[in-house]
């Protein structure tokens, strides 16, 4: 794809994306998606389109992004902290995606916020990580699963949260350390609760890098690490292959923060890919695997017998049922939602990368309004 076409392709995959994702926003201004034993989730899953959303110059898109912040500051869990859905006990991620919404919005400093704030400072785990759940007694106990199952894997650090957290307000240098002990030789960030890597690396490298420079701009002890991931993401752009959306989303987030020649071709192969498999509507075909291992386990096993969660089994419900069907499972973003939240995210990230030759032309047209949403 050249750079022109590019900008063009940019524009309306943007503007197809923002008409969706707008349309499928709810009365209760939440957007949805997934299904686990807990139902779908709102309050996380309106925390991250919202920020998808956030950048989007547009008046439609910017109305309903605060009244999903609205939606949100209804839902907070007694004042101090988000959840999953309503029904179910706060947590770091859900909380962490909350914030970076309102600071987004310039709300970082409203008292929903703040408690928020302190909600996740609760989370910090020794090692400098960030854990999803504070304790194990809330979720145990929403669950339904007695005392003495363990719950060490929920409870400690999470490579995937923590790097997420990395790009709230000034917290990369907080977490810093923690990162790079946890990079894999491969150059990748294993993540706890997806089956794709790309996410948790997506993060690191962007929480890295930072807005208006490149890998090759960072300071050695970033540059480095930064582009041992770069390399991986290279690899991992030639493998991807199907409707693998929100794996190759990632990846062509990463790819964005070097300018690199061979890196760069891979970009426009990989931008043109993504943008030939955007749907009709709008949307990309659902392809964000959620996944819940056992919280028992510390690093989940990627061969495992994962399930897709599809309810219940009918009579009785055994400790033995319960543990068997509420943990291994994965849900897949049934509606689509999350993946095309991803896929906006990637796009505006290419746009506004330096290294990315049609980006000043593409950042005038979404500064200017220029990207229509039609909605």
């Amino acid at each position: 794809m050249h750079p022109k076409d590019a900008k063009v392709e940019i524009c309306a995959a943007t503007s197809g994306a923002v008409k969706f994702l707008l349309q499928t926003q709810d009365a209760n201004g939440s957007w949805k998606d997934f299904l686990l034993p807990a139902g779908n989730s709102n309050v996380w899953v309106t925390g991250f389109v919202g920020n998808a959303l956030a950048g989007i110059n547009d008046s439609s898109a910017q109305a309903a992004v605060k009244v999903g912040w609205q939606f949100l500051e209804r839902n907070i869990k007694d004042g101090k902290g988000w959840s999953y859905n309503p029904t179910v006990p706060g947590d770091a991620d859900s909380t962490l995606w909350a914030l970076r919404l309102a600071e987004a919005l310039g709300f970082d400093q409203s008292d929903s916020a703040r408690g928020a704030a302190q909600f996740i400072e609760e989370h910090v785990r020794d090692d400098g990580g960030l854990a999803t759940y504070a304790s194990a007694g809330p979720i145990q106990k929403y669950i339904g699963v007695p005392a003495f199952v363990p719950f060490e894997g929920w409870t400690q650090s999470h490579i995937c949260v923590t790097a997420a957290c990395a790009n709230l307000g000034k917290n990369c240098q907080r977490f810093q350390s923690y990162l790079l002990a946890k990079q894999a030789d491969d150059g990748r960030w294993p993540a706890y609760w997806w089956f794709d890597d790309e996410y948790a690396t997506a993060e690191a490298v962007v929480a890295f890098v930072g807005k208006g420079r490149t890998v090759e701009d960072c300071e050695a002890e970033i540059a480095l690490p930064a582009a041992r991931a770069v390399d991986w993401a290279l690899g991992r752009a030639g493998k991807i292959h199907g409707e693998n959306i929100f794996a190759l989303a990632h990846v062509l987030r990463i790819l964005a923060r070097s300018n690199r020649e061979d890196v760069q071709s891979a970009l426009m192969k990989g931008l043109a890919e993504l943008v030939a498999m955007q749907k009709m509507d709008g949307s990309w075909p659902a392809s964000s695997k959620l996944r819940v291992p056992r919280p028992d386990v510390l690093m989940p096993d990627v061969k495992a017998k994962w399930r897709m969660w599809t309810g219940m089994p009918p009579g009785a419900v055994s400790l033995h049922s319960v543990l068997e069907h509420t943990f291994t499972i994965f849900s897949l973003d049934h509606y689509a939602v999350y993946t095309t939240a991803t896929a906006l995210y990637a796009l505006q990230e290419i746009m506004a990368s330096p290294a990315w030759e049609g980006s000043t032309e593409v950042a005038d047209d979404f500064a200017g309004g220029k990207v229509a949403t039609n909605a």
